[in-house]
């Protein structure tokens, strides 16, 4: 009972200071770490021999059958194992389905394409025909304008033509123009001065006949319209038909030319300021004359 009494406090403050303890503390630790340096970093005999065994193999001079199942046996058989493999095994099968999926990428494109090209061509038709249409159409307007334009230009001729009719009938009504054409009778105010002018167109006709008209034995018939104011002069000659040669054409215009002048109106026509003498010139090769009739 005593011995319970006693304190025993100094005693554990106090042992770090015994020297004996804190040396074989100091030793002890340093004992255990030189093992543990020991134990992980140096190899096992076993390690050893492993490695060793490895380094060591040589290749078999033999041919190894089944190398697929004895390439750990020998490093030959494993090599040609590996070149075997690769030069008779499918490997190359992810680049053929990826040559393939270009292949049907560049068919796809290539349909694409010609479908575009189609289209295109589709359109550019379209718009051929829509421009030749569009074509057709403004020339079929213009064409439309234009008859247009002529009917209406004819109708005003016409109408123009018609206008000018009447006002010739009109101013010939007032200035007493009289035609004769024909034979007129013996009663008739003019057949008088109408006898005078053809013996004198006649006369003188004959005595120009065209000499060139004789030798190359022209004949035929040409039909003229002479004009004369109220003195007797010649206010104009028109050709109505010709003879088909110009030379006689011509003749038949001589002879009117060469009378002129003729005498004034008589005193039966008074009335009449102009008269126009309509008749037929008609050139005989065989006598080398002509008529008026």
């Amino acid at each position: 009972m005593i011995l319970n009494k006693i304190n025993y406090t100094p005693l554990l403050r106090t042992w770090w200071k015994d020297p004996i303890f804190t040396t074989a503390v100091g030793f002890a630790l340093a004992l255990h770490l030189a093992v543990l340096a020991i134990e992980f970093a140096a190899p096992t005999q076993q390690d050893a021999a492993v490695k060793e065994i490895a380094v060591t193999l040589r290749p078999s001079e033999q041919k190894v059958e089944q190398a697929d199942f004895l390439a750990q046996a020998d490093q030959k058989g494993s090599g040609t194992f590996r070149e075997a493999h690769r030069m008779s095994s499918d490997m190359p099968a992810p680049m053929l389905e990826q040559s393939a999926g270009e292949k049907q990428m560049e068919t796809l494109q290539k349909t694409q394409q010609k479908r575009e090209l189609n289209f295109e061509e589709k359109v550019l038709m379209t718009t051929l025909s829509w421009q030749k249409q569009a074509e057709q159409t403004r020339r079929k307007k213009a064409m439309d304008e234009l008859n247009s334009q002529f009917q209406a230009k004819a109708a005003m001729v016409a109408s123009l033509e018609a206008q000018y009719l009447q006002r010739q009938q009109n101013f010939s009504r007032q200035q007493k123009i009289k035609t004769v054409d024909g034979i007129q009778a013996k009663q008739d105010v003019t057949a008088a001065y109408l006898e005078k002018f053809r013996q004198k167109v006649e006369f003188y006709g004959n005595r120009y006949y065209p000499d060139q008209a004789k030798q190359q034995r022209l004949a035929g018939e040409v039909r003229l319209m002479v004009i004369l104011n109220r003195n007797g002069g010649i206010r104009a000659i028109r050709l109505i038909e010709s003879s088909g040669h110009d030379l006689l054409d011509e003749a038949a215009k001589a002879s009117v030319r060469k009378a002129a002048p003729f005498t004034g109106f008589d005193r039966n026509m008074k009335d009449i300021s102009e008269l126009r003498i309509v008749r037929t010139w008609r050139f005989d090769p065989a006598e080398a004359e002509f008529e008026v009739h």
